[in-house]
């Protein structure tokens, strides 16, 4: 069988490190989605807008935010479906206000949106980044200010990450694309925290190192496919995931969550795993037993003045020793 290298995204890579198991099922077996979360829901939606925002601007028309909240609002509806949830303890109108406050955020701090002229707007990237592996993604937007090339990603993470925890793949990716595509020798990454109306900017000299650490985590995933391993790596990620209901992790949760009341109970898993619960509870509350009776049976000893305890045809025989350790050079007993 001849096998082949597959071409790379920073979407790819992440998820691989995140667990091999998502990976495989999104980029090997090709599986569509089987829900999502409103997180990554609401983040298109807000995505979308901020295009269309510039886009039209690219023929001089500037949107009023009313117009953005009226695209945004129509988007939501449009796409909304069945298949997507909620993690924590909120309502998805609760995540549909969130992407209008991101919006409106943005449009009053960045307007009349003059920050630099428009190179690329949703820009596919293909490029090689050596002889054997290529990378292809998407760049949200692309301008250029002074002699500088800007890459401009929009994030709708609650999470604001300091400058040691940003991850300088994604960085190195697409300052690569930017000197395949444009010749750019001025890179500058421009990452908005939508949640916090916050950017940060991030500029090297050179993505060398990165570009290594890069091929290092592609040929970890390469080697993976060529032994077939791909296990799933339980972490806070898994609640999130488009794949949960066929993880080997929860699969049998959703099998249960399915069955009728009555059916659950007669189900072989499910009643093995209460039994062996059941069974390792009942252990515990003996050991706790033993432990109290072992006390008692070394209290008796000391007390009588005996090794060996009888019970019908059983005994405990007991041994007491004396310790010994060594303190500011004196043995003390």
């Amino acid at each position: 069988m001849l096998y082949k290298n597959m071409i790379y995204s920073y979407s790819a890579i992440s998820t691989f490190e995140n667990c091999p198991l998502k990976f495989k099922f999104a980029y090997i077996d090709k599986i569509k989605p089987l829900r999502k979360n409103i997180e990554s829901f609401m983040g298109s939606r807000v995505h979308e807008t901020l295009e269309k925002l510039y886009r039209d601007k690219l023929f001089a028309k500037v949107d009023s935010l009313q117009e953005l909240i009226s695209f945004y609002n129509e988007r939501w509806k449009k796409e909304m479906h069945g298949n997507v949830f909620v993690v924590k303890g909120y309502e998805i109108e609760n995540y549909r206000k969130m992407g209008e406050m991101y919006i409106r955020d943005y449009y009053n701090t960045y307007k009349p949106f003059d920050e630099g002229k428009i190179i690329a707007l949703e820009k596919r990237i293909f490029f090689p980044l050596n002889e054997k592996y290529w990378i292809n993604g998407i760049i949200d937007r692309i301008a250029e200010k002074d002699g500088i090339y800007e890459v401009h990603d929009y994030k709708t993470s609650l999470y604001f990450p300091s400058l040691n925890e940003l991850d300088e793949t994604q960085l190195a990716i697409y300052a690569i694309a930017l000197q395949n595509l444009y010749g750019a020798e001025e890179i500058e990454l421009v990452w908005h925290y939508l949640a916090f109306n916050k950017e940060i900017r991030i500029r090297r000299k050179s993505y060398e190192y990165v570009k290594e650490e890069i091929i290092n985590k592609i040929e970890k995933i390469e080697n993976a496919r060529k032994e077939g391993k791909f296990p799933a790596k339980e972490s806070a990620l898994c609640e999130y995931c488009e794949y949960q209901p066929i993880c080997p992790l929860f699969k049998h949760r959703y099998k249960i969550d399915e069955m009728k009341a009555e059916e659950v109970a007669e189900e072989d898993g499910f009643s093995l795993v209460n039994k062996y619960w059941e069974i390792e509870r009942k252990m515990e509350e003996l050991e706790t037993m033993k432990e109290e009776l072992r006390k008692k049976l070394i209290d008796y000893a000391r007390k009588n003045g005996v090794e060996h305890i009888y019970g019908g045809d059983k005994l405990v025989k007991i041994k007491f020793y004396r310790n010994f350790h060594f303190k500011d050079d004196k043995i003390v007993e």
